[in-house]
């Protein structure tokens, strides 16, 4: 799940798309979003993750899972390698961070969890302002560069395109605003 469309950024932009701008703004939501993530080490939106594997130690009771946050966790299988049991998911604590209550009782113990992580709706609201910024940032100079121009001068006002002209995704300041959503930690 997208968290802007090319509508929103039309929206934003207050312009109608043409049918190749739209397959565009698409293709840069889609690259702007797929950047994000890695910028914040964070699934934007819910991926599913089925028997990740951990090797835990002797007395181990708790697994940071790899995907972060962890909205839930579907399934627990545990023993040793390669003949790990059903456990009843009820039984352990869930966390943004994992699963606390296991007890490992001998080393070579495995555990295979299928979760599902990522930002909530909330968050994802959160970074909408950022997403429309750059994209309509970008967009712009798309449209430009489509015209062939670097600045516009039209009944007396000038203007330069977006980030003065100069192309490229985040800008530091940018980066500076998204930080406090990447992922710190264990995993």
């Amino acid at each position: 799940m997208a968290i802007i469309t090319y509508q929103d950024l039309e929206t934003y932009m207050n312009k109608t798309f043409t049918s190749g701008q739209q397959a565009a703004a698409n293709l840069l939501i889609g690259s702007l979003e797929r950047e994000l993530e890695g910028i914040l080490n964070r699934s934007l939106s819910g991926k599913t993750i089925t028997d990740e594997k951990h090797l835990l130690k002797r007395g181990q009771k708790q697994i940071f899972l790899k995907e972060w946050p962890v909205n839930s966790v579907t399934a627990i299988k545990i023993g040793e390698l390669g003949s790990e049991v059903t456990q009843t998911v009820t039984d352990y604590d869930i966390y943004t961070w994992g699963i606390d209550g296991i007890f490992a009782t001998t080393q070579g113990t495995s555990a295979l969890i299928t979760y599902t992580a990522g930002m909530s709706a909330t968050e994802q609201q959160q970074l909408e302002g950022i997403m429309l910024r750059v994209c309509a940032r970008e967009m712009a100079q798309v449209i430009a560069d489509a015209l062939g121009l670097e600045k516009l001068s039209a009944e007396g006002f000038d203007m330069t395109f977006a980030n003065a002209g100069k192309a490229g995704f985040f800008t530091e300041d940018d980066l500076y605003w998204v930080a406090r959503y990447r992922r710190r930690g264990v995993y």
